[in-house]
């Protein structure tokens, strides 16, 4: 069985291909329509649904349920003294440096994406 910052692993990257696929499919669609309708506005509101999909994922942290963390801790109180503290550390310096370089990242070029989509996406047709 994985350990929880295998675990953890492997649930980020499942949630980063998520949202990286509903990117790929809101901008497809909006290039779709677009195309279609001979109106690139679609475009553009593409971006908005970027943007909230990059605001979900930079505000994972507080969307993110406490279970494994309750459980991980439960586990600890199990385990006595220098060992619990350290194991209780390094678990929350491994979260930390997970959420920050994956989820933040992510999310912060997901809206840096979708905020230009969305401002700038009607101009497309006009090149």
């Amino acid at each position: 069985m994985a350990s929880p910052p295998e675990q953890g692993s492997r649930a980020l990257r499942r949630v980063v291909r998520g949202f990286t696929a509903a990117t790929i499919a809101s901008m497809a669609a909006g290039i779709w329509l677009s195309i279609a309708t001979t109106d690139w506005m679609w475009f553009a509101r593409s971006g908005a649904v970027i943007t909230a999909l990059g605001l979900v994922l930079a505000s994972r942290k507080v969307l993110i349920a406490r279970a494994d963390l309750m459980a991980l801790l439960q586990d600890m109180e199990r385990v006595d003294g220098a060992e619990r503290t350290a194991r209780l550390e390094s678990f929350k310096r491994l979260q930390r440096d997970l959420d920050r370089q994956v989820m933040e990242k992510a999310g912060f070029a997901l809206l840096i994406l979708g905020t230009l989509v969305w401002g700038f996406g009607d101009l497309v047709g006009r090149i």
